[in-house]
């Protein structure tokens, strides 16, 4: 009986652990998205100008709430745009990588755009500065998304 019980739990455990790895897959290409244009932002910038602007990079999500989702997030800030209380902060400037999912057909395209955000005479100006694109393919014979595509663009 007591065999029977923890060979119960233990399949339970791996199909629960199973049954994750698919919620996260959406976590792990965007966090891979994010690494990506982070490390090529390294490679081809000059690192004195670099080490400033990644240290005061803010991470944002489609409506401007942080991003704090993934596990390439410790390298980020994180401020609500629109919270009152961050004006101050915004009226000097902010870079910040806004980060939009789209899913079509068996594609998941990760684009992450640069902006300086702003906030002056109650105007928000988001300056957009390039930006990259990732894309991502699903396998159906491999059960599995695959890596097609990363791109960069802009200034």
């Amino acid at each position: 009986m007591k065999r029977l019980f923890f060979i119960l739990i233990v399949l339970s455990c791996v199909l629960t652990v199973h049954a994750q790895q698919g919620k996260d897959d959406y976590k792990i290409m965007v966090d891979s998205a994010i690494t990506i244009k982070y490390t090529q932002y390294l490679d081809t910038s000059k690192k004195r100008n670099s080490e400033y602007y990644l240290e005061n990079l803010y991470l944002l999500n489609e409506q401007d709430q942080p991003l704090n989702s993934v596990s390439s997030s410790n390298k980020f800030k994180f401020i609500n745009v629109y919270d009152d209380r961050n004006r101050k902060v915004l009226s000097k400037g902010i870079y910040a990588w806004k980060v939009f999912t789209t899913l079509n057909k068996n594609k998941f395209v990760i684009t992450i755009i640069n902006l300086y955000i702003t906030y002056k005479k109650r105007n928000y100006d988001f300056s957009s500065g390039g930006g990259s694109q990732t894309v991502y393919e699903y396998s159906c014979d491999e059960g599995k998304w695959r890596l097609i595509t990363s791109e960069n663009w802009g200034i």
